[in-house]
């Protein structure tokens, strides 16, 4: 399995769970796959197709995540702050805000995959993968009325899986 596979797996099982908690409903993963991501069936043969992406505070924090950069090593961090002192950089470069870049983000995240069609019964699930729990219920309005005015393929909603996978919030 690689390792996108991976990570679509356990996005998907992380959601599905919470999906039936919040919809009353009791979907199985069914396949993997492309386009969709995931394929998911019920007991009554219902079909939910989940289209999975991820988001991420900083551009590079997934790469670092996986252990592909150290750009948010110790190192890094150490090589920024002396930057700082030195007035070489600004302080902020490094933070991150979730009604800010981290809102920008996402958003276009989303927008992306909104240009594309996956069908009937379909769901977007944007995983975050920061190393802040966010609780992305503080901007969902916001997130709601920039989205508005484009047009939406997914029919069974745009949700955010927080990042410890613990709770799902819908945009759309």
């Amino acid at each position: 399995m690689t390792e996108k596979e991976q990570i679509e797996r356990a996005t998907a099982e992380g959601f599905i769970p919470l999906y039936n908690k919040e919809m009353n409903a009791s979907y199985m993963i069914a396949e993997y796959s492309d386009a969709p991501d995931v394929r998911c069936v019920d007991a009554q043969g219902n079909k939910l197709n989940l289209e999975l992406t991820l988001t991420e505070d900083r551009p590079g924090d997934i790469q670092a995540r996986l252990g592909r950069s150290n750009d948010r090593g110790l190192e890094a961090l150490r090589a920024h702050v002396e930057k700082v002192r030195t007035g070489k950089a600004d302080a902020i470069e490094r933070v991150s805000s979730l009604n800010g870049n981290v809102a920008e983000v996402v958003l276009t995240r989303i927008q992306a995959k909104m240009n594309k069609r996956y069908g009937l019964n379909s769901a977007l699930v944007v995983r975050d993968t920061s190393g802040v729990d966010w609780d992305w219920s503080l901007i969902i309005q916001d997130l709601c009325n920039r989205l508005k005015g484009i047009p939406n393929p997914f029919d069974k909603g745009i949700w955010i899986l927080s990042c410890s996978k613990d709770r799902i919030f819908r945009v759309v």
